[in-house]
């Protein structure tokens, strides 16, 4: 028996790697026919690559058989109901974030309007502080959803009793 990628491929040994992949072009039918030889080469009189070769092509000829199973119109009705839902909530939560983003941010200029109204203080700091009060508004926005979220969707809700 040979040893685990003792074959040649143009001039250098295979791996098993470079022995699975040409096992695949193979079964996908990609291989040409030198990769083909150098393929047989290599796995002549190895049990382990030939059982290998005859399990990927099994698989092969299962996913080949496979189709996809016809839904029942019950189904799509039942999809398109539920898409609408899903398009109305998430609009729901876009312009609930967006508000709040807007009433914070507002109410943050007006906080600091002081600071904004003081000539001695640089329109580069004035921005800089802007944006990183926009970003703060808007992390603290999408963390407060996010668990508002998590919490109607706990993930060990089926194994934890209340």
């Amino acid at each position: 028996m040979r040893a685990a990628g003792s074959g040649t491929f143009w001039g250098k040994p295979m791996n098993d790697e470079e022995i699975q992949t040409l096992m695949m072009k193979i079964v996908d039918g990609v291989a040409s026919p030198g990769e083909e030889q150098a393929l047989r080469q290599a796995i002549q009189g190895d049990e382990k690559w030939e059982t290998e070769l005859r399990a990927f092509r099994r698989i092969k000829e299962v996913t080949d058989g496979m189709r996809f199973k016809e839904l029942p119109d019950s189904y799509w009705s039942g999809y398109w109901t539920n898409l609408y839902r899903r398009l109305e909530r998430g609009l729901g939560w876009m312009l609930l974030s967006t508000g709040a983003v807007v009433l914070l941010a507002f109410a943050g200029t007006i906080g600091l309007s002081r600071f904004y109204s003081d000539p001695a203080i640089h329109i580069v700091v004035k921005i800089g502080v802007s944006l990183a009060g926009l970003g703060c508004i808007i992390m603290m926005v999408s963390v407060l959803r996010e668990r508002l979220f998590a919490r109607k969707h706990e993930r060990y809700e089926k194994e934890v009793e209340r």
